[in-house]
């Protein structure tokens, strides 16, 4: 059998995939018909996810002409707790909302296949071979030829696996979802709660709960995050952090059937993200370390992504170079740097310090707060001016625009 040929390929119509597609799309309408995503399930597919959507995500989606149109928990308040203290952030502004991945990949499915994206499903990539200007694709449906690939293929990405060096910056986080009432003080207070105290039993990470709507009826998302999945701690363990951070609940860390477990790479700025014509994007290029935040990174990674695509198909030969120049050392790379400065911090031996210091101020918060979510920009300015910021914030007491 002939090989399959298209311009662009793209392994995995998840979020990474999807926004790359729409992006470029949206550039080159010219190209309807020659993107091809592989896609190893079927929308709607199961997806293990806190499905938090940050301001940033939301921005990325008024970006491209797209409305939320999927059930979603909006989480307008904070509770985080650590040793240090409990800390309440509330407000009218928008935390944060909370959808469910099949939902909402699908809904994205749509979109990026009503642009002119072709998306091959029940269909796993098992090697990938590039040349200078080819990549080869074999999959479990026969072999896909284009002239650059993306590889979006989550955390364990094959494309990574066969393209690129094996690094170790996995962390992982398990998760099960629990029936609540109206009256929790997630949905009744339109709240999200984190706590940190598991950091005192050595684990890198934190606990969450988020509300969510399952089939029309309010649940609780609830997790865990462990920065190092290579430890000496099991599943059980994490298990048993979760059920000490919240009591309430009564996790039972026997009720193995009720949760799922799923990996987290995060991003190491000694990783390469090109190799030939394949680019890395989402969870397989590397995302937040601190808090294993995802898909705001994904939308990020796919508009950086579309462009050098465009741009090379123009005919800068260094427009794929410039794509891992700016994953390096842009506005995305210095986020996530600083992420990845902070999870040392937070979680590391001096950690009690660090958690002190950050509750001794409530602007500082909020200044950390909408930095993390994206808003006014704040992520993407450069460390001084953010410093500026946070300086005129703390002498006048409130957040300086």
């Amino acid at each position: 059998m002939q090989p399959r040929r298209c311009e662009v390929l793209i392994a995995g119509a998840g979020p990474a995939g999807l926004a790359t597609a729409l992006h470029l799309l949206r550039r080159r309408p010219d190209l309807a018909g020659k993107v091809i995503a592989l896609e190893r399930a079927r929308h709607p597919r199961a997806k293990v996810c806190a499905g938090g959507l940050i301001p940033k995500t939301l921005a990325a989606l008024d970006e491209l002409g797209l409305e939320l149109s999927v059930p979603a928990a909006v989480v307008r308040r904070g509770i985080a707790v650590s040793e240090a203290g409990r800390v309440d952030l509330p407000g009218d502004d928008v935390l944060c909302k909370v959808i469910r991945r099949d939902q909402f990949d699908a809904s994205l499915a749509r979109a990026a296949m009503g642009a002119g994206l072709e998306i091959v499903e029940d269909c796993r990539v098992l090697e990938v071979n590039a040349g200078t200007d080819e990549v080869r694709a074999v999959t479990e449906r026969g072999e896909v030829c284009a002239s650059l690939m993306v590889g979006a293929d989550g955390s364990g990405s094959r494309v990574r696996e066969q393209l690129f060096a094996a690094r170790g910056s996995i962390g992982r986080a398990l998760m099960l979802d629990l029936p609540a009432d109206s009256d929790a003080v997630e949905f009744a207070e339109a709240a999200y709660r984190f706590d940190f105290t598991c950091v005192t039993r050595g684990i890198a990470g934190y606990a969450w709960s988020f509300p969510c709507i399952i089939e029309g009826r309010p649940h609780l998302n609830i997790g865990i995050y462990d920065q190092f999945a290579g430890g000496q701690r099991t599943n059980r363990d994490l298990l048993t952090a979760l059920a000490a951070a919240f009591p309430e609940l009564e996790v039972d860390p026997g009720a193995r059937a009720r949760y799922k477990a799923f990996p987290i790479r995060w991003y190491d700025p000694t990783d390469r993200f090109v190799a030939g014509p394949v680019l890395l994007a989402g969870d397989a290029a590397g995302i937040d370390p601190l808090m294993g935040e995802g898909i705001s990174f994904a939308f990020e990674h796919g508009k950086l992504a579309a462009a050098a695509i465009d741009a090379y198909l123009t005919g800068d030969l260094q427009a794929l170079a410039e794509y891992d120049r700016r994953l390096h050392r842009g506005s995305i790379a210095r986020k996530l740097r600083r992420l990845r400065f902070a999870a040392r911090r937070f979680y590391g031996p001096h950690h009690r310090w660090y958690f002190r210091l950050a509750g001794l101020s409530r602007t500082t918060q909020r200044i950390g707060i909408d930095w993390y979510n994206g808003v006014r920009g704040l992520d993407e300015i450069p460390t001084l001016a953010l410093a500026g910021k946070w300086a005129r914030a703390v002498l006048s007491g409130r957040v300086v625009s």
